[in-house]
């Protein structure tokens, strides 16, 4: 994520060492809130608070549960309870009794619940998926009430543009329709949960409770219900996680567990925002440190992973909302920021649980060698091995902008796919063209439909997974010059919000370009479902030319029986009969073809004609 930064006092975090009343003693929470049974690790560290928690002595009296230990940090408010839960234990409440002179001062039932035992045979996101990412802030507004609660801070202000705009998980709900008829596979919401910030808490990146849907969007119950409501529709779910920080509203900020929760300094410090620091050979410890260490903004505090039970807390987080919300997937934010062993022993601890879960790290890094360390199939040459099985390919998003943008070079596509071989697993790259962190791609590409239209051919057909950011598919409108902030770039979904004088959810409303656009992405990602040589073919592309016309890329996408041919001509001119003549090794055994837009049927394939910044995706027949 790109956080734009408002300032808040400057302090340094430091345990809160209470020393009141031994005889006070309160418990609050309990993480995580439940569990389950037929887990394939069998041990589950709960972390308990409460005032002065710290002088009891848990008791558990459960067929196959025991107290392996208990761990007593500086603060006297928490305990950290590593429970070991066999195979033989059943579902139920087990009650654990908090003891102090053999009285029990507080209980709590605890509950297990069976594992649901979901298997991936492949990857659980896909080549075959198409994701759909929304800012459920600016989506549709489908509950008032929740427009501002009690619970939080900062109100409803549509007018700000990094307000509270009043989106909720109702409103996604609500336009469920629309998404499925687009044609997408996969939801990924920005973050959902609480975020209860003073301002500029829209976002979701400054998560102040790890087990809570921020109440202005919802529930848990309402996030488990629009989960559920994918999959009965054949979609998936990603959860946007976030692990390099938390916000500062976080409700343990005030009352730390350990000196070392948090990365501290003895001022505040910034990140470097310098990912190459970690895979480069000759970087210094004090580099390193900059990066993973620094705050990424004032107001998002930096966890420290090295602490061993922040790495549990973290990895537990992820598995708890794998099992309760029966996630497919996780993209986890600003990956490359925290302790990279953590995050590597992060993916195992869900790999041991759901081997081919779909995890996708936020890299953004311009450069394909820097990139793959992260995605490199092997050790790295110091040793590393992320385990991550996708990664944000941002190189190839700045390759379509340089493309089908000013410079307006096909080339770029076709030399940044040749990168490919430094890639593990590139047929997994999250693929794009939009996201809520950059420049709407209406105005990257000058508002020029046709463009628009090219850049949503070429992601949808070339290989990775893809993703459209909300709206893209009908030209929204997000221009970021100097000095502006992310919140233009997140508009609100006319339609989504009672009294907008537009409701591009249904076609009525929308302009002639706007159709257009929606309209031909829809085709795509529709044909797109049943087209296995996109979901698991190879790619073969050409070199842009012949000589003279290196604006047209051709490339397949093909299995051993099946073959689509895909030529974008990204040039201004018409070129009435263009040969396909070098392309002879990838058409051997193929007569005719149909392009899947057009409906055009092309009895031979010597030579088509080619209008001026069009796209041809052609289905190729024996």
């Amino acid at each position: 994520m790109k956080a734009t930064r408002f300032f808040l006092p400057i302090l340094l975090l430091a345990v809160n060492f209470f020393k009141g009343n031994a005889q006070e003693i309160e418990l609050n929470r309990i993480e995580p809130p439940n569990w389950w049974t037929g887990m394939q690790v069998e041990k589950l560290q709960l972390l308990v608070y409460g005032k002065n928690i710290s002088h009891t002595q848990p008791v558990i009296q459960y067929e196959g549960v025991t107290i392996k230990s208990v761990t007593q940090p500086e603060n006297e408010n928490y305990l950290f309870v590593d429970l070991l839960i066999s195979t033989s234990a059943k579902p139920g409440k087990i009650k654990i009794a908090f003891i102090k002179e053999d009285k029990e001062v507080h209980n709590y039932l605890y509950e297990l619940k069976p594992k649901s035992n979901r298997e991936f045979n492949e990857l659980s996101i896909n080549g075959a998926d198409v994701m759909y990412l929304i800012t459920p802030d600016r989506f549709a507004n489908g509950d008032t009430a929740n427009d501002a609660t009690e619970d939080t801070i900062e109100k409803h202000d549509r007018d700000n543009p990094d307000g509270r705009h009043g989106g909720d998980l109702k409103g996604i709900i609500d336009h469920f329709e629309y998404i499925k008829d687009l044609g997408v596979t996969t939801l990924w919401l920005n973050p959902f949960l609480e975020n209860d910030q003073p301002k500029y808490s829209y976002h979701g990146y400054g998560i102040s409770d790890f087990y809570k849907t921020d109440s202005r969007l919802g529930t848990n119950a309402d996030f488990l219900a629009l989960t559920q409501l994918c999959h009965k529709n054949g979609m998936k779910m990603i959860m946007d996680q976030v692990f390099n920080h938390c916000g500062s509203g976080h409700w343990w900020m005030n009352d730390l567990p350990f000196n070392d929760w948090l990365n501290q300094w003895e001022s505040y410090t910034n990140s470097s925002f310098t990912n190459i620091s970690i895979s480069d050979p000759y970087s210094s410890q004090s580099d390193i440190d900059l990066h993973t260490k620094g705050w990424f903004d004032k107001n998002l505090p930096d966890l420290n992973q090295q602490n061993p039970f922040m790495e549990t807390y973290l990895i537990q987080n992820s598995i708890w909302w794998i099992e309760y919300a029966q996630l497919d997937g996780i993209r986890m934010d600003t990956y490359p920021y925290p302790d990279k062993d953590a995050m590597a022993h992060w993916v195992q601890r869900i790999f041991q649980e759901y081997p081919n879960f779909y995890i996708v790290a936020e890299t953004s890094e311009l450069n394909t060698a820097s990139l793959s360390y992260w995605n490199s199939g092997k050790r790295n040459k110091d040793g590393y091995e992320s385990h991550v099985n996708s990664v944000s390919d941002y190189p190839l998003y700045y390759a379509t902008l340089k493309a089908f943008g000013e410079q307006n070079q096909a080339y770029w596509l076709y030399e940044s796919l040749a990168y490919d071989f430094l890639y593990g697993t590139p047929f997994n790259n999250k693929i794009f063209n939009g996201n809520h962190d950059v420049q709407r791609l209406y105005n990257h590409l000058n508002e020029d439909i046709d463009k628009i239209k090219l850049s949503m051919a070429f992601v949808l057909t070339t290989r990775g997974i893809p993703q459209i950011y909300y709206g893209d598919e009908l030209l929204f409108d997000g221009p970021k010059p100097p000095g502006t902030t992310d919140g233009v770039l997140r508009k609100d979904f006319p339609g989504g919000w009672e009294g907008d004088e537009r409701n591009l959810f249904t076609a009525k409303d929308r302009t002639d370009e706007e159709k257009e656009v929606h309209d031909y992405v829809q085709r795509i990602l529709k044909w797109r479902k049943t087209a296995e040589e996109i979901h698991k073919g190879k790619l073969k592309h050409y070199k842009p030319g012949p000589s003279g016309k290196e604006t047209i890329y051709v490339y397949f996408r093909y299995l051993d029986d099946r073959s689509t041919m895909v030529i974008i001509n990204n040039g201004s001119d018409d070129i009435p009969s263009f040969s396909l003549s070098h392309y002879g090794e990838s058409l051997e055994g193929y007569s005719l073809g149909t392009d899947i837009i057009s409906g055009k049927v092309y009895p031979t394939l010597k030579t088509i004609a080619l209008k001026a910044n069009t796209a041809y995706i052609i289905e190729l027949e024996h």
